[in-house]
C-alpha cells in the first residue's frame, strides 16, 4: 500500500480521480487532497505521502511554483497536465509520469505501478528538479534528459549527445562520454530531441549538427562525426538535412 495525495483546483477533477484511484489503482491510500499550490503544501508537509498527483495549472501559484516551494521533497509525483506536445516533452526528459486530462484508465494504472515499484525499491527519484531546471533553461542544447541503461539512469545534457543509432527496439545513444543503450525507439527520440539541434538523417540514426566533423557529398551522401564515425545520409532525407544545416 502506498499514501497518496491529491492536488488540483478543479474539485470534479479531484473526485474523478479519487473514484478510479479506489476502482483501478486499489494499492494507493488517499490521505488527502488540496485545492491549491499553497493549501498543497500544508497538505505534503503535515501528511508526507509517498505518491502526489499534480495539477499544473492553478491559480495563485502553479504546480512547478509548489515544487519548488519544497526542494526536500521526497515523493513520487505524477503530473496532472492538459499542455501541448513541446511541454510534454519536458517530462520526458525528465522521465516523469504524466497523465493528460481527461485521465485514461490505463495510463493511470502504468504510472502508479511505476511508481509503487520506485517507492518499493526505495530508489524514489527526485527527476523533478530536473523538470525545473529544464523549464528555465531557454538554450534548448543546455537541457538535460534522463536516460535509463540497464536500470542505471544518466543524466544528460542534450550537447553532449553526438549521435543516435537504431539496433532493433533499442537505439545506441552516443555522448562524448559513454554509450547509453535504450529502450526509447529512433522515432520517440526524433519526437523528444529539438529539431534546431538533431537531424534524422536517415531511417536508422539521427545526428547532433555541432557534432559533424565533415560533409561528404553524393546522391545521398554521408557525415563524418567529430569521434571519426561515418553514417549514411538517405536520399529523400538530404534536402531536409541540408536545410538544418545552413541554419
Amino acid at each position: 500500500m502506498i499514501t497518496a495525495v491529491i492536488i488540483d483546483d478543479e474539485q470534479k477533477n479531484v473526485s474523478m480521480l479519487v473514484g478510479l484511484l479506489q476502482q483501478y489503482c486499489p494499492q494507493t491510500m488517499l490521505l488527502g487532497t488540496a485545492n491549491s499550490a499553497a493549501e498543497g503544501k500544508k497538505v505534503i508537509e503535515n501528511l508526507k505521502p509517498q505518491l502526489v498527483f499534480l495539477d499544473i495549472e492553478m491559480p495563485y501559484g502553479n504546480g512547478f511554483d509548489l515544487l519548488q516551494s519544497l526542494p526536500g521533497l521526497e515523493a513520487e509525483v505524477i503530473f496532472i497536465t492538459a499542455f501541448d506536445q513541446y511541454a510534454i516533452n519536458a517530462f520526458r526528459y525528465a522521465a516523469l509520469d504524466y497523465l493528460l486530462k481527461p485521465v485514461n484508465i490505463e495510463e493511470l494504472e502504468d504510472a502508479v505501478v511505476r511508481a509503487e515499484q520506485r517507492i518499493t525499491e526505495k530508489n524514489t527519484i527526485r527527476n523533478y528538479e530536473l523538470l525545473l531546471h529544464n523549464k528555465e533553461e531557454p538554450d534548448p542544447a543546455k537541457q538535460t534528459i534522463a536516460l535509463k541503461d540497464r536500470g542505471q539512469q544518466h543524466m544528460v545534457q542534450l550537447s553532449e549527445i553526438m549521435y543516435i543509432i537504431a539496433d532493433g527496439s533499442y537505439t545506441h545513444i552516443h555522448t562524448l562520454t559513454r554509450v547509453i543503450v535504450s529502450t526509447k525507439n529512433l522515432k520517440e527520440l526524433e519526437n523528444m530531441l529539438p529539431q534546431t539541434i538533431f537531424c534524422r538523417i536517415h531511417h536508422g540514426h539521427i545526428v547532433n549538427k555541432v557534432h559533424i566533423a565533415r560533409i561528404q557529398k553524393g546522391r545521398g551522401g554521408s557525415v563524418t562525426m567529430k569521434d571519426g564515425k561515418v553514417l549514411e545520409v538517405a536520399v529523400r532525407r538530404k534536402d531536409d538535412f541540408l536545410k538544418m544545416i545552413r541554419k
